[in-house]
């Protein structure tokens, strides 16, 4: 098992996706000590210990339901290993990662809540509305965010992070996205870590 560096992970996704998958095969622990006369027993069943438990739980079922695609294949979720940049703007309550992979440019917002070791903001930074609204506030031109300029849009926001590139790893619900050269993907991330 590889130990992974996390920057970003949704709590409040993991709860509500793991709440949906089929109840996992929980530990049961028996201690029994026998007497002759008198047998006593005590039963415990270990809860999922932390979020990361969770975590691949919620991967291992998309996985065998085939609903994590790449960034270039359909699918409802999409992973993928690039560098990105990333930023949290606290006043918005948001975290962008940006990057490009061949000619697509993916962008991923979520709730700033979420960034491992980060704030107290509110989590609403993945609701769709919310995020669309907030993605074009970030953008230095005024304009609509809508499906013919999206990839103008995304890119601006990402040509827009300061600092370095890092290699990260991710997966994602796919959002918005426009297909073809030049594309253009968003996504609202479950995880975002470092990757080797």
């Amino acid at each position: 098992m590889t130990l992974k560096y996390y920057l970003y992970l949704s709590h409040l996704k993991l709860g509500l996706l793991a709440a949906q998958t089929a109840p996992s095969v929980q530990h049961e622990t028996e201690l029994a000590v026998d007497l002759k006369v008198v047998r006593y027993s005590r039963k415990a069943v270990r809860p999922e210990r932390h979020d990361l438990d969770k975590l691949e739980k919620v991967i291992r079922h998309l996985q065998d339901a085939d609903q994590i695609g790449t960034a270039f294949e359909p699918g409802p979720y999409f992973q993928a290993c690039l560098p990105m940049r990333w930023q949290v703007f606290p006043t918005a309550g948001i975290v962008v990662f940006a990057g490009t992979l061949d000619d697509q440019v993916i962008v991923l917002g979520g709730s700033a809540s979420h960034v491992v070791g980060g704030g107290d903001a509110e989590p609403v930074g993945s609701v769709p509305p919310y995020l669309f609204r907030k993605l074009q506030e970030l953008r230095p031109e005024p304009g609509e965010f809508d499906d013919e300029r999206l990839h103008e849009a995304l890119a601006q926001i990402g040509d827009g992070l300061p600092g370095p590139t890092q290699p990260v790893e991710f997966i994602a619900k796919r959002l918005a996205e426009k297909s073809g050269p030049n594309g253009a993907l968003l996504g609202s991330p479950i995880y975002v870590a470092l990757a080797d």
